[in-house]
């Protein structure tokens, strides 16, 4: 039974691996950035996925299951998201995804004219565009002078009432 886990593990950690190299071979010859992140996320999906389960046959019903489970769980939904807003990103900062035309040449093709609700989303700014002014407080000091009068910044001769100053002991030695 031994041999047949780790033929499985074994298995599993090769296709892992042989998904990982395609993924990076897409990712240096696809040609823009839409099919690469393709290229990447699915080599990302199967590879991780097969390493973890050919460790996971290796480890057993053990703790480091439970944490290589979690790990998995973690990869595929930080790449999902990453996925997501990085052609989000693109499509708003005007990439256009290259697409087959009659011919069968690769044409840069404006997505809205595809999908029309996609042009009212691109229109709207993204979160990390809009710049927020930040409110000012009524009666907050704004000026250092403000601050003065208010009291901050002032001499801390205050600060301690019982320490020595130092102009008081030139003073007591003259």
């Amino acid at each position: 039974m031994g041999q047949v886990i780790d033929l499985l593990s074994w298995a599993a950690l090769l296709g892992g691996g042989f998904f990982y190299v395609v993924g990076a071979i897409g990712l240096n010859r696809m040609p823009d950035i839409f099919t690469r992140m393709h290229a990447v996320s699915v080599s990302e999906t199967l590879g991780v996925g097969l390493m973890i389960f050919g460790m996971l046959l290796q480890a057993g019903f053990t703790l480091v299951a439970v944490k290589l489970i979690i790990i998995v769980l973690v990869m595929w939904t930080t790449g999902a998201v990453a996925t997501h807003a990085l052609a989000r990103a693109a499509l708003h900062d005007g990439e256009k995804p290259l697409l087959a035309d009659a011919t069968g040449a690769l044409v840069a093709t404006d997505p809205v004219s595809l999908f029309p609700e996609l042009g009212v989303r691109l229109a709207t700014p993204l979160k990390s565009e809009i710049v927020e002014e930040e409110p000012v407080e009524s009666g907050a000091p704004e000026d250092a002078e403000t601050l003065a009068e208010a009291g901050y910044g002032a001499e801390e001769e205050d600060a301690n009432p019982d320490a020595e100053r130092p102009d008081s002991a030139d003073k007591e030695g003259q």
